[in-house]
């Protein structure tokens, strides 16, 4: 049975997810909106191939220096698509806006990876792990990334079928999801140290059981305030709402508040 399909249904299917009917939530349309209107490029969708594919059609031919604005609205997917994203975008510099919001892939991959931030009014720019963050997790358990992984696909696994009608076998799966992983946490590391990130800690602060169930209604990962974007090495951060950007509207509804001090131990 091919199982690549599976690790990414179950390691990542169970990852908070906005809600297809939740009023001002960032888009995850699977056939993402990408286009260029004069010097600024548009990414309306989810993190996925099909965004990849479509940023790649956008800009093949395009005049260097064209773009130096990018406005997005995306609630995140895909890693390996967000890497890939995330290297175009590295290499355009646009000054990224986000409308309603940058979430989840989109926020590790995309907004590091820009010139400057400016967040809209009610949107937010948003985190809850990357690949990274897995073998954060298991080391904190004292376990290996394979039985982290094993614990957190069994439950969904078990009742799962393949196309031969067999019970899916999740020996073979982490087979393939444990060197899939690595690969992923690498080619992030790799993004970042081209960008000149010095850590990730943005994308990972809030992994972990010393963070478990604080998340409460709407809310589906963490943000920072702008100047603690700016500590932890993020590009220049502003936001276009009145008064601070941790209190707005948005960033309570979806977000908790942590600041580098959480992040630390």
């Amino acid at each position: 049975m091919k199982l690549v399909s599976l690790m990414v249904l179950f390691m990542f299917g169970a990852a908070p997810v906005l809600a297809e009917d939740a009023a001002g939530k960032p888009s995850t349309d699977p056939n993402p909106h990408v286009r260029i209107e004069g010097d600024t490029l548009i990414y309306i969708g989810g993190i996925n191939a099909n965004g990849l594919q479509a940023l790649s059609d956008a800009v093949r031919t395009l005049p260097r220096g064209q773009v130096t604005k990018m406005l997005v609205n995306s609630g995140g997917g895909d890693t390996k698509a967000g890497i890939f994203i995330g290297s175009i975008i590295a290499d355009l510099k646009p000054h990224l806006t986000i409308e309603t919001g940058c979430f989840s892939s989109c926020a590790n991959f995309i907004a590091p990876a820009a010139a400057s931030i400016t967040i809209r009014q009610d949107a937010f720019l948003g985190w809850h792990g990357n690949d990274r963050g897995f073998a954060i997790v298991a080391a904190e358990k004292g376990v290996t990334l394979r039985d982290h992984l094993r614990e957190m696909v069994s439950p969904q696994a078990r009742d799962a079928v393949g196309p031969d009608g067999k019970a899916a076998d999740i020996e073979a799966f982490l087979d393939e999801a444990v060197p899939a992983t690595e690969a992923l946490i690498a080619e992030e590391a790799a993004l970042y140290e081209r960008i000149g990130l010095a850590s990730d800690t943005f994308a990972v602060c809030g992994v972990g059981p010393r963070f478990d169930g604080r998340l409460t209604g709407d809310q589906l990962g963490w943000g920072f305030s702008l100047e603690d974007m700016a500590q932890l090495g993020l590009p220049p951060v502003q936001y276009e709402g009145a008064g601070r950007y941790e209190d707005s509207a948005a960033f309570k509804r979806w977000l908790i508040l942590l600041t580098p001090e959480d992040c630390q131990g």
